[in-house]
């Protein structure tokens, strides 16, 4: 099935449902890691937010420290990637990149600049990682799929609410310095609340059809400003650098960063309390919970 809960699911059900399907798909990709190390640990890692997205919904219906426990080890499991990933990231922000440098430093330094960023990639160790990632899953292959207690819709619109929150108050946060750091954090998040928009779309339709399409724009939107900082950062020390490199890669993120106030100014405008009665209304949230 696809990464979506389905009307006749009970939330316990669909979550758990999900988190399966995430963690069987991650483990066939695995077999296949080291032909394609640097796809694989983006794929991986996209797999390892999924699954967190999904038991960010799912914290009210785990006892005690579960959510805890079981969110931190898939966080510290996609660490075990994340050099790996960094290095294949400066190619795919590159490659994001590559029209609007091939415009305003020309086709042969984009050129040398990949030639840079590939030697970089070479230098990176790629089976240590994905046999210790690896390991991690195949260790806790019994325990990898939570046990979730009984619930209902509205535990799952709180719990949505919840991550809505935290995606406004880190756009605030991030629009008001416009640091990397604070700009990175708001994109997790948002892609945090995006995935979980996806999740339930299907459970509140009226709410949340439209916003998926907005929240995931606003994601690669901030996406592509993170992919400015990376090949910055690649580039600092690069003594072919040309002059003024730093300067168009610079208005590039200001121009992104405009857009993504934008965006971030229609989809969270809205304080978290009034958006969760849009969402869900307290009537039917009453009504679940007697």
């Amino acid at each position: 099935m696809s990464f979506v809960l389905v009307p006749h699911e009970t939330p316990h059900e669909g979550l758990s449902r999900v988190i399966r399907e995430q963690v069987e798909k991650l483990s066939a990709e695995c077999a296949e890691a080291q032909q394609e190390s640097s796809a694989f640990a983006h794929k991986a890692r996209v797999r390892c937010k999924r699954i967190r997205s999904a038991l960010r919904l799912a914290r009210p219906l785990m006892k005690g420290k579960a959510f805890d426990r079981e969110n931190r080890w898939w966080r510290d499991q996609a660490r075990l990637l994340s050099e790996l990933r960094d290095a294949g990231a400066r190619i795919e922000a590159l490659e994001t990149l590559r029209p609007f440098l091939v415009t305003r430093v020309g086709v042969d330094v984009t050129r040398k600049l990949e030639e840079r960023f590939q030697k970089q990639r070479g230098t990176v160790e790629a089976g240590e990682a994905i046999a210790a990632f690896t390991a991690g899953l195949d260790a806790r292959a019994d325990e990898l799929v939570p046990p979730l207690v009984r619930g209902d819709r509205a535990n799952l619109a709180a719990a949505l609410g919840e991550t809505y929150r935290m995606a406004r108050n880190a756009m605030y946060a991030a629009l008001d310095a416009e640091e990397p750091e604070l700009l990175h954090e708001w994109r997790k998040q948002a892609k945090y609340h995006a995935l979980q928009a996806r999740l339930m779309r299907q459970q509140f339709p009226d709410a949340l059809d439209r916003r998926v399409a907005g929240v995931r724009d606003l994601a690669e939107l901030l996406g592509e400003v993170q992919d400015i900082e990376v090949v910055a950062a690649g580039v600092k020390r690069w003594r072919e650098r040309p002059a003024g490199f730093l300067n168009v890669l610079d208005a590039r993120r200001k121009s992104l960063v405009t857009g993504a106030r934008a965006a971030g100014a229609a989809l969270f405008s809205e304080k978290p309390k009034a958006w969760m009665n849009e969402l869900t209304p307290p009537v039917l949230a009453g009504q679940e919970q007697a």
